[in-house]
């Protein structure tokens, strides 16, 4: 969708002053009376008009609700009727590909009941999504799990960290996650929602918009934060996937995704569709700040706040396709939280093509505390 930009608007004048001399202008007239400062008449109008002036500004809150872009909660969802009446996605959970094991091979096959549970810790709990057949002969078989709380619980949990098996099978040896969990987000907030009411208006097209498809892809689930749809050729669609806080989207996510948007309804007919996973351009960080010797904060508090700010620029480079490793966003958070100055020698600055997407090398991270410096 395009990035312009609105004015903001008030339905209503809230301005005191104003108010106020309108008010008292108002009296003089009627009465033909003068308002001097200080007296009552002076201080009873002070009185009216602040009670005007807080009607006046739940007046134009309410009114503001009307517009899309100042709606939030139940009245956003109220106006989904005016962008082809989607609904607000729920939370979705987190998932993982998990192998069981078998303690021996058999004469044939051994099928795992769909619904199967295995658990991280007693609350964290996942289950199996449909039934799984280890053919005879084999030592185990992979199957897709996902979390049965939904929203972001569930997330980054290691290869091999779901283990716990609740619910025992024939012949059951032992059983864990192969892939790191993804994919569980909380449920979709106010401007994710009021993004996707203005890219559904793209897909009332037939002749497959680039945005349409940005609209059909997010739709498949609340944990899609970014997608990316381009033409590289004629008749072709590529469109690359990022889920929230940066993660690549699984194989089980990409399916679902294709399978949205090669549905009839969606695919023009002479569009192939491909769904896939961004480039990545790799960064690293490599930076030292210096504390102010004099300053109203404590050294502590400062060195905590720039380590956060660091990691508050991870998050705004690596969740959003497109993004150029930017070093003058990370100066300038780090500024921000008091230090006196910044000496950063890595990233360098580097475009990223919109389809792609900066990943930072965590190994080679490296921030250093200067120490104090004077003024």
């Amino acid at each position: 969708m395009d990035s312009r930009t609105y004015p903001d608007i008030e339905f209503l004048e809230t301005d005191a002053e104003i108010i106020e001399n309108n008010m008292i202008a108002l009296y003089e007239l009627m009465t033909g009376r003068k308002v001097y400062p200080a007296s009552p008449e002076r201080l009873f109008i002070a009185w009216c008009s602040s009670i005007v002036i807080q009607q006046r500004v739940l007046i134009n809150d309410t009114a503001k609700k009307n517009v899309p872009r100042y709606a939030e909660g139940e009245y956003l969802d109220s106006l989904a009727e005016l962008f082809k009446d989607i609904k607000r996605l729920e939370a979705s959970p987190a998932t993982a590909t998990f192998r069981c094991y078998i303690s021996a091979a058999q004469p044939q096959s051994i099928i795992i009941k769909k619904g199967t549970r295995i658990t991280f810790d007693g609350s964290i709990t996942f289950e199996t999504t449909e039934d799984l057949e280890i053919p005879e002969g084999s030592l185990y078989g992979d199957v897709h799990g996902q979390c049965q709380t939904a929203g972001t619980v569930g997330n980054d949990l290691a290869a091999g960290q779901v283990k716990e098996i609740v619910d025992a099978y024939d012949y059951f040896l032992k059983v864990e996650n192969i892939t790191k969990t993804t994919g569980g987000a909380e449920q979709e907030n106010d401007t994710q929602y009021y993004e996707r009411m203005r890219e559904s208006m793209e897909s009332f097209s037939t002749a497959g918009p680039v945005n349409g498809y940005a609209y059909f892809a997010k739709s498949t689930s609340v944990a899609i934060a970014d997608v990316a749809a381009t033409t590289p050729e004629p008749g072709v669609v590529d469109v690359r996937v990022l889920l929230q806080g940066g993660q690549q989207p699984t194989e089980t996510v990409l399916k679902e995704i294709e399978a949205a948007l090669n549905a009839d309804d969606v695919r023009p007919l002479t569009d192939m569709v491909r769904v896939s996973t961004p480039e990545e351009n790799p960064f690293d960080i490599d930076v030292t700040f210096y504390i102010p010797r004099y300053s109203q904060a404590s050294f502590s508090i400062i060195e905590a706040d720039a380590r956060a700010a660091v990691e508050k620029y991870i998050t705004w480079q690596t969740e959003k396709m497109g993004r150029d490793i930017n070093p003058s966003i990370l100066n300038a958070y780090l500024m921000e939280t008091g230090v006196k100055r910044v000496v950063i020698r890595k990233p360098e600055f580097e475009v990223v093509e919109e389809n792609h997407v900066a990943r930072l090398n965590r190994d080679a991270m490296n921030v250093q505390n200067g120490g104090i410096e004077d003024e």
